[in-house]
């Protein structure tokens, strides 16, 4: 009797969530903000006079973001295809203002937030979003001309305008991030290889020309021996190896870190992972690891469902949403441990940051109500 009513209630909630991924979020956003608690504490202190203001914090952002992104789940999957022009000026507009002297707000040599108010955002983090829906919906339209060249150069030619917006913040992070969305996103719509390997080699060469240009992009290259340099751009990295070793195994114990006490700049946002990796050791890594590849897995799967019933937006934009958030954690990953150049790159669900954050549970809750479109078009599909 118990076992048929566990079924009954499985079977009301399945046309409108995915319990399965509900869950899997639950677990990441909790264990993002334990770690976020324990990284941040002395120095929420230290600011604050209040150990936990940080995590109060984001923990408002978590509200306000569920508040906002719970009329998304009302929004059909559709609407945010023939808008897609709408949602990328509209972002592309902040990415200008923020660039314009005296509106942009400017903070340890970067100008890439707006502030009105008290209340600061970062356009860059919507727009690395709301770029990939324009992406995604492109080739939609364009799926069986994606092999014409004039078709394939319009997202590159959108790409450039967006790279030399975001590199005056400067936002050499963001533009990766976005550049490889793009390239990724081409290769799933098939476009042609020849194409493909043409703007990868021409993303590398203009990359580098960009690195080589900036004695400060450069400097951040000494990854092998960056304590070589303690004193100067080796500082962090230097000191979130250091951190990540002295985790070992099974990691110094919760709150028992050492190099957050104002050794590790940023140990609660752009370093919080070597926070993790010191305190929980190897097998907080992998759990975290874990938790972002079951992460992509459920959207990949998502998207496969939404492509096997005709949704090719919507399966576009599942596998696109997966890359995005988990190809912006593991890079995240890979600076901390030294794999990648020294940049600030936020984790998703990890560290502080209202935008971030926000963006984060936004592209959770499409990927949710693109499970419901699908749902309901394989009902339909079924019943025909």
């Amino acid at each position: 009797m118990e076992k048929n009513n566990k079924n009954n209630l499985s079977n009301i909630i399945k046309p409108f969530f995915d319990l399965s991924f509900f869950f899997l979020i639950v677990t990441i956003i909790l264990f993002g903000l334990l770690i976020l608690t324990t990284s941040s504490i002395e120095l929420s202190y230290k600011n604050y006079g209040e150990p936990f203001y940080y995590s109060f914090q984001q923990i408002g952002y978590l509200i306000f973001s569920v508040f906002v992104c719970s009329f998304f789940l009302f929004l059909s999957s559709e609407n945010l295809k023939k808008n897609y022009k709408v949602f990328l000026l509209f972002f592309l507009f902040l990415l200008v203002l923020v660039v314009i002297p005296d509106i942009g707000k400017t903070v340890n040599n970067s100008t890439r937030w707006l502030s009105y108010g008290g209340l600061n955002i970062q356009p860059s983090e919507f727009f690395k979003l709301f770029y990939v829906i324009w992406l995604c919906a492109y080739l939609d339209y364009n799926k069986k001309n994606i092999h014409k060249f004039e078709i394939f150069i319009i997202p590159i030619l959108c790409f450039f305008i967006s790279a030399i917006l975001l590199l005056k913040q400067p936002d050499f992070g963001s533009t990766a991030v976005i550049f490889l969305m793009t390239f990724v996103m081409l290769f799933i719509a098939r476009a042609k290889i020849f194409h493909l390997m043409t703007l990868f080699f021409s993303g590398a060469i203009g990359a580098s020309i960009l690195i080589y240009l900036s004695p400060e992009r450069l400097s951040r290259f000494n990854l092998i021996e960056p304590c070589s340099d303690y004193l100067g751009d080796g500082y962090h990295l230097c000191w979130s190896l250091m951190a990540i070793g002295s985790g070992g195994i099974f990691g110094k114990g919760l709150g028992a870190s050492t190099t957050k006490l104002s050794y590790l700049y940023g140990a609660h946002t752009d370093f919080i992972f070597a926070i993790l990796a010191e305190e929980l050791g190897i097998f907080g890594v992998v759990f975290t690891i874990i938790l972002f590849y079951l992460f992509i897995k459920k959207c990949f799967f998502v998207g496969d469902k939404a492509l096997r019933v005709g949704l090719i937006f919507q399966g576009y934009l599942s596998y696109a949403i997966g890359i995005f958030i988990t190809l912006q954690a593991f890079l995240s990953m890979a600076v901390t441990l030294g794999i990648a150049p020294t940049k600030g790159l936020a984790m998703p669900f990890f560290s502080y940051g209202g935008s971030n954050y926000l963006v984060s549970i936004l592209s959770i809750t499409i990927v949710l109500r693109i499970y419901r479109d699908v749902y309901k078009q394989s009902l339909n599909s079924s019943l025909r």
